[in-house]
């Protein structure tokens, strides 16, 4: 919620207002302003990527919820490659637009496949690093395979219901949704602890905090899920 949220909200919706245009749909997919605006189009990634590096970097300097802030890096980080790659595949995206717009075809997928990938490499080095230097000094209080996948699994389950509740195109919203997932996939494959025995949580002490997640992505889906139109 919260990366989806720096992407479409923080990244396209801000930028757009700051620059004079106006904001048509805003939903957890769909962005759409007028007029375009090669700004706009590209307030999504570089505000996911800019979080991404800022939390980051408060990850290695705090000693609590090291879990919640690794995700947080993760996806932002993942998004913002993601997106590269995404417009680079298809005729749709953020890049996509701005590739056409500063006119550097027919080179301009080849140069984002190239970068998507680097991008890619570098994030996937940048949060091992990371791991690594965790485990060495927390052992196996570090973070597990088991924690991230079914982290994962939940995210990428609540993102396609989210999508579903955009009524005009249900399918493909939902289908967006679970696609922007997707470009976090390398998250399964970083260098984690292997501690399947691990019970350092005490479930009792997060129940008040998972039912306030569970009420603010109700919220989510009520708001940008369903999707919130600014055409009269």
């Amino acid at each position: 919620m919260i990366a989806d949220i720096i992407h479409e909200v923080i990244g396209h919706g801000i930028t757009c207002l700051i620059i004079g245009n106006k904001i048509e749909l805003l939903t957890s997919v769909y962005f759409k302003s007028k007029p375009g605006s090669i700004l706009v189009d590209l307030g999504g990634p570089v505000a996911n990527i800019l979080i991404g590096t800022l939390t980051f970097f408060i990850l290695k300097k705090i000693s609590f919820a090291k879990f919640f802030f690794f995700q947080l890096t993760a996806y932002n980080l993942f998004w913002f490659s993601g997106t590269i790659l995404h417009s680079a595949l298809s005729k749709t995206g953020d890049w996509t637009f701005a590739i056409k717009e500063i006119s550097i075809s027919p080179y301009g997928k080849i140069f984002l496949i190239i970068t998507g990938i680097l991008c890619y490499v570098f994030c996937i080095q940048l949060l091992n690093s990371y791991l690594i230097h965790s485990f060495k000094e927390n052992g196996s209080d570090s973070l597990t395979k088991q924690e991230i996948f079914y982290s994962f699994l939940c995210a990428s389950f609540a993102a396609g219901i989210a999508g579903i509740f955009f009524k005009p195109d249900r399918l493909h919203a939902g289908f967006d949704g679970v696609l922007e997932m997707a470009a976090s996939i390398p998250i399964l494959f970083l260098k984690f602890g292997n501690n399947h025995g691990s019970n350092k949580y005490n479930n009792r002490a997060h129940y008040f905090f998972n039912f306030s997640v569970c009420i603010l992505y109700i919220i989510f889906c009520l708001t940008l899920g369903k999707g919130i139109s600014f055409v009269k």
